[in-house]
């Protein structure tokens, strides 16, 4: 995950918007430098003879100061599985706000996922983006928790078939919509969200997530290459002998102390799993631990950590307050 990466370009990004904040006043619209997308490019003189803004919300038609949403369409492949994205959005100018990426569970609640970072957020300069892959877009787990690079029927599919791509894209998409200045951005998933993050660590080294939380999985990839995908990493998109790059980015698996049900409804239980454990927090370990050793095997850089927070089970909320300070955001 390269922080430093160039901006993709958004040529042939198709974006359908769902007016959720409120909308833009014609006059400030026809004020505003900006009414879908950067014309002026961040850091170039605004031109003189160009009125000044009457001041709008914020450079962008869509993403206003305060609470939204909008629908958002992947270039490609998936341009025909909108993601519903949940925001909140500092007040005035966001071309300085940091971009924090949260994935939620299973249960595809990302208006509820947004809920509990409101009151964390308090008082930083965060541009929260929450992307909702329904069930009916995305189903199963393949299409979410495995970043849908593999069919139901467990076939790997193109790179570009990926949801892990959309968060890139989505990431282009709003860095051009807001005229921001961020080249990186941060990403936390719980749970199902945790199961999409680790993965996208590990098949998407060059992404630029700056940092990445995962927190609470209940199952993992894990990088051996003698354990069949999606378990290991036998014919998995990158195998163990190839993930140098991956162990090189900053991936905190955060572990709640009492996630230690293992009869948690939610929590998969079967052969295949239960060879990391019987619990989230013994499958978290052991998945560090293995991660670790085959870094070290392959005298690769391990940037990875694990953390653990006491007191705290299978509960977003508190998790995401434990995560908060891992972030690097920025005060208001």
């Amino acid at each position: 995950m390269n922080s430093g990466g160039t901006r993709r370009s958004l040529l042939g990004i198709r974006v359908s918007f769902v007016a959720a904040a409120v909308a833009a006043t014609a006059a400030v619209a026809a004020a505003s430098l900006v009414l879908s997308g950067c014309t002026i490019t961040p850091g170039e003189p605004v031109p003189s003879n160009t009125p000044p803004a009457s001041p709008p919300k914020s450079a962008s038609s869509v993403i206003h100061g305060g609470l939204g949403r909008f629908t958002f369409r992947p270039d490609g492949p998936l341009e025909d599985n909108p993601i519903r994205v949940w925001y909140s959005a500092p007040h005035g100018s966001l071309a300085d706000a940091d971009i924090l990426i949260v994935m939620h569970g299973a249960q595809r609640d990302g208006k509820d996922y947004r809920s509990d970072w409101l009151p964390l957020l308090k008082g930083t300069n965060t541009l929260l983006l929450v992307p909702e892959f329904s069930e009916r877009q995305y189903r199963g787990v393949e299409a979410y928790n495995l970043g849908r690079t593999v069919n139901r029927d467990g076939d790997l599919r193109p790179h570009d078939e990926w949801s892990f791509g959309a968060i890139e894209q989505l990431f282009d998409l709003v860095v051009d919509e807001v005229c921001s200045s961020a080249t990186d951005y941060a990403l936390f998933g719980h749970s199902a969200g945790a199961q999409f993050v680790h993965r996208f660590v590990e098949f998407m080294p060059d992404a630029r997530a700056r940092v990445a939380v995962a927190a609470n999985a209940g199952w993992y990839t894990v990088p051996d290459d003698s354990i069949a995908f999606p378990y290991g990493t036998e014919d998995a998109p990158v195998s163990a002998s190839e993930m140098r790059p991956a162990f090189a980015q900053r991936l905190i698996v955060l572990l709640g102390l009492d996630d230690t049900d293992p009869h948690d409804d939610l929590l998969q239980r079967d052969r295949n799993t239960d060879k990391q454990g019987k619990t989230r927090l013994a499958r978290g370990t052991h998945f560090f631990e293995q991660a670790r050793s085959a870094a070290a095997e392959d005298a690769a850089p391990f940037n990875w950590q694990l953390l653990t927070v006491p007191g705290v089970a299978h509960e977003h909320a508190e998790m995401a307050a434990a995560a908060l300070p891992l972030l690097g955001l920025t005060d208001d």
